[in-house]
């Protein structure tokens, strides 16, 4: 294994938190050690929002365009993450295509559980057409939960008659909250971040007995019908790899336009090592192509 994809999976592994430890811990954990000590871009710059009372922040870089928008939806189990923990992630892949990008802190579960960050998820795609940004301009992005909750807030734009947006794109999409895939079994071992047993912890935390094949809450059970285009990239060494791909499939027979590309060896959102990890930033780069063909298709 190289020296890059080592270092990739001992962030991970030495900082990895226990399931068992405490929601405030594991949250700790995740910003200080993870997620947050990633480093952030120079040149990045960024402005606190309030979207009627939720916390919201721009990103953007001095060659970003005023018009084009990519709404982030960060992950972690949809009980951890937040605005800072994904900075990096986030900030680089709006770059990618010279876009604005404007992220939210979500409520999250257990305290918050379904369907309160789809709720805001809506909130902050409604607040964004007040603001005058024209929907064929915005793409919807996020990876793992932030995944899921992309192709939730699409269905639900959809469904409530809200004009779509340009497109969306989905890392590493944990879509199947009853972790009925076979990769589930056959990437045990071989993940480095994931296991069964603590995704299914905040399956449990989020879904708060509301059954893992309601739509907004496993979109692989969902109709996708009259979606707009999504790019779905995985990691070939996910236990979420086969649920991408079910979707992928749903999809298309859908009639929707779906791309779909998975990286040899990568592990869950392996993306958010782009600054020294080569197909991190290659995924980088392939985000940033799929959302420039959609802003120039306008």
């Amino acid at each position: 294994m190289k020296e890059s994809l080592l270092k990739a999976h001992r962030l991970f592994k030495d900082n990895l938190p226990s399931y068992s430890a405490s929601v405030d811990e594991v949250r700790k954990i995740t910003e200080e050690q993870m997620w947050g000590s990633l480093p952030v871009a120079s040149d990045l710059i960024t402005e606190e929002v309030d979207i009627d009372g939720m916390q919201g922040e721009w990103q953007f870089f001095p060659e970003s365009s005023e018009e084009r928008v990519l709404l982030y939806l960060h992950g972690g189990g949809y009980m951890m993450g937040s605005i800072n923990s994904h900075r990096s992630e986030s900030s680089e892949i709006g770059r990618a295509a010279q876009a604005r990008t404007l992220t939210i802190n979500y409520r999250l579960a257990p305290e918050h559980p379904f369907p309160a960050p789809i709720e805001d998820a809506m909130k902050a795609y409604s607040w964004l057409l007040d603001q005058g940004y024209h929907p064929k301009n915005i793409i919807i992005a996020g990876e793992s939960a932030g995944g899921n909750l992309t192709a939730a807030l699409l269905m639900y734009i959809r469904d409530t008659g809200t004009p779509l947006p340009a497109g969306g794109i989905m890392i590493s999409p944990w879509i199947d909250l009853g972790l009925t895939g076979e990769t589930y079994t056959t990437r045990e071992g071989v993940d480095p971040i994931n296991t069964k047993a603590a995704i299914q912890q905040l399956a449990d935390n989020y879904l708060n007995g509301v059954s893992p094949t309601v739509p907004y809450a496993s979109p692989i059970h969902g109709d996708l019908r009259g979606l707009p285009p999504i790019y779905v990239m995985v990691g070939e060494a996910e236990v979420m790899l086969s649920e991408s791909l079910t979707f992928v499939t749903r999809a298309a027979l859908a009639g929707v336009d779906i791309r779909f590309r998975s990286w040899p060896a990568m592990f869950h959102n392996w993306i958010f090592c782009h600054s020294f990890l080569e197909e991190a930033r290659e995924g980088v780069d392939s985000a940033g192509a799929f959302m420039e063909e959609l802003y120039t298709k306008q």
